[in-house]
This record gives structure tokens, C-alpha cells and sequence, in this order.
């Protein structure tokens, strides 16, 4: 299920740091954790084992949505200039969790603090976005950046370009280990794997990259790149599509990137 929250700021000048995105994954743990402790820890400690060294948490969300902010590189941020800002969060759960999760959301006051800055914000509206697949071909757009990335000779990380020819087979092979963290779906791999597609879709503008810190100020602090605004279409069974758009592509969903949207 996939969900749109309108955020309004409780303040008339309100500045969010550029990087965001951590804070608001701390964010939706502290709301899951007030309703269900238990499942909050399994996300955040555990999530869904691939294998011994991969694990997934099946949530996403996508960048802020923030008409005419305006960018401010001496202050470190984002100034909002509109009454309210828009925030897609997504969570591949059975769909009877749909109405329970959307309570969670709703009053709730989001901050997002860091040494420098606080922005608060109160969630306004949560809505349910519906998602009726019909066709075996997707037409997706990124909600947030998309992290795909290969080894180098040296063992580093070399970030890909979502026209790159090693993208779409990064891209599926990663939703497929997804696909089988899930139980009970052991039996389906291979009509599964021979099935699903991807095809960069050429827009009129190229594609955006974005280098983003996590875990800023900490021991932990990691940068990262993602590709953004560009679109593409995913072929496949619509099992897989279906948990594409609401558990996110690529890496580190759960941190914020490769939110979709159709």
C-alpha cells in the first residue's frame, strides 16, 4: 500500500536540511514502534532475510515534495514557500493493514532536526493511493533516487546510470532477492526470473544524480548516489510489479530512495 501525506509546517519559515531523508526514516520507525513495538524492532533490527548478509526492510518513500522551495547552500537547505508539502511513504504489507497504518500517520508531528536546523511539520491529511494492476507492463517514474551500483576492480561501489546496459539486470536481480526474502515463494523462482524486464524510457531531460549522506554526523555516515528523474517500464508477473512499486527498487529503500510511482 502506498500512502500520501500532506505535511503542514508548523512554522511560517521553515528550512529542511538537505539531507533529509534519514531523519524521515527515524520518522516512520517512531510512529510503527508507538502502535507496534515488536514489528517496528523486526524492521528496524531484522527486516526479511535473502541471505546471511542480506536482509530487507520492504518500505520506501519518496523525496519531499516541495513547490517552490527554495534552495539556500549557505544555510544547508531547503526553505519551504508553500502552506502545506507532500510526502509518498509505501510498505509491502497485506492489505487489510491499510486503514490501521493510515491512523498512524494522521496528527502526527514530523521533525526533522539536525544540528543546525528543525523543521516541524504536522501531518495534515493521509490518503490511500490505489493500486490496481491490470497489465503485465508497468510504466514507473522515481519518486526518489534510485541506487544501483556495481564492483570495481578495487572493490568499489561504481553508481550506475539508469541507461546503463548492467542497470536493468542490477535492477531486476535486486528485486528478485526481494522477491525471495518473502516466505512461501520458493517454489515460483523460476518462471519468476525468466519473466521480468526493465527498459530505460528516454525523456526529454536526462536523468538527475543526486549525492546523498546517511547517517550524517555519525560513525555510521555513508554517501551514496542515485539517479532521479527519469522514467521506465518493468515487464513481468504482476506479483513482482506489485512489490516494485510499494517496497521501492535498488538499495537502501528503506532509507529513502527508489520510491516509484505510476
Amino acid at each position: 500500500m502506498q500512502f500520501r501525506l500532506t505535511l503542514r509546517p508548523t512554522s511560517t519559515q521553515t528550512l529542511v536540511p538537505f539531507n533529509y531523508a534519514y531523519r524521515l526514516s527515524a520518522f516512520i520507525y517512531s510512529v510503527l514502534a508507538d502502535a507496534d513495538a515488536q514489528y517496528a524492532q523486526f524492521l528496524h533490527n531484522q527486516g526479511y532475510e535473502y541471505s546471511s548478509t542480506r536482509r530487507f526492510k520492504l518500505f520506501t518513500f519518496s523525496d519531499l515534495i516541495m513547490p517552490q522551495a527554495r534552495v539556500d547552500a549557505r544555510a544547508g537547505g531547503l526553505w519551504v514557500n508553500s502552506p502545506t508539502i507532500e510526502w509518498v511513504v509505501s510498505f509491502y504489507v497485506d492489505q487489510a493493514a491499510q486503514h490501521f497504518i493510515m491512523g498512524l500517520f494522521q496528527d502526527q508531528k514530523c521533525v526533522i532536526a539536525s544540528p543546525r536546523h528543525r523543521a516541524e511539520f504536522i501531518v495534515e491529511r493521509v490518503e490511500a493511493l490505489t493500486l490496481n494492476l491490470t497489465e503485465n507492463t508497468l510504466h514507473l517514474r522515481t519518486l526518489s533516487p534510485v541506487v544501483i551500483a556495481q564492483k570495481d576492480e578495487r572493490g568499489m561501489d561504481q553508481y550506475l546510470h539508469p541507461a546503463d546496459e548492467a542497470f536493468g539486470p542490477l535492477l531486476v536481480s535486486n528485486l528478485l532477492a526481494k522477491w525471495r526474502s518473502l516466505p512461501l515463494v520458493a517454489d515460483r523462482e523460476d518462471w519468476i526470473a525468466d519473466s521480468l524486464t526493465y527498459r530505460f524510457v528516454q525523456g526529454r531531460s536526462e536523468p538527475k544524480s543526486r549525492l546523498v549522506t546517511i547517517k550524517e554526523n555519525s560513525r555510521e555516515e555513508t554517501k551514496v548516489r542515485g539517479y532521479y528523474g527519469f522514467s521506465f517500464e518493468l515487464m513481468g508477473p504482476k506479483e513482482i510489479l506489485e512489490l516494485a512499486v510499494l517496497a521501492g527498487v535498488g538499495r537502501y529503500n528503506a532509507e529513502g530512495f527508489g520510491c516509484l510511482g505510476i
